[in-house]
Order: C-alpha cells, then structure tokens, then sequence
C-alpha cells in the first residue's frame, strides 16, 4: 500500500472539515494572545557593536581560517 499523500480526502463531510479548522483556529488564538511585556518588542536602534581588529577576527576564527577566506577568489552570492 502506497504512501497517502492526500490527507483532506479522508474527511469527507464539510461539517467535520469545519470542526477540524475551528480547533485549530482555537490553538492558534491561545498562542496569539500571549501577554508580553511592554517594550518586549522595540527593535533595539542603538549600535551593534565596535569594529573588529584584524587581529581580533584572526583570534576568533583561527589563522588558517582568516588567511583562506581573505584570499578567497570565489565571488559572493549575489543574494546574500
């Protein structure tokens, strides 16, 4: 028996369809109402942070890391 890839033809009355999508609609809404704090969802504006030194990104990422994507001659994504 093969694999059954077509789940809504296994309700096949309108009114047991519809009792499916209102207990779903009742699980999305308690998860919307959650209460959150007030400023709980400001975007912070203020800087990101300090540039990083050379030697610092050679730190973090390792020399052999930092000298092969410095002399990397693959050129960028162009969707990134």
């Amino acid at each position: 028996m093969g694999i059954d890839n077509k789940p809504e033809e296994r309700y096949t009355s309108r009114s047991e369809r519809e009792e499916i999508g209102r207990r779903t609609n009742a699980g999305f809404a308690r998860v919307e109402r959650v209460e959150v704090d007030e400023g709980a969802n400001d975007l912070p504006t203020g800087a990101v942070g300090e540039k990083l030194s050379e030697e610092e990104i050679r730190r973090r990422v390792g020399e052999g890391n930092f000298e092969t994507a410095k002399d990397d001659r693959q050129s960028n994504s162009i969707n990134s």
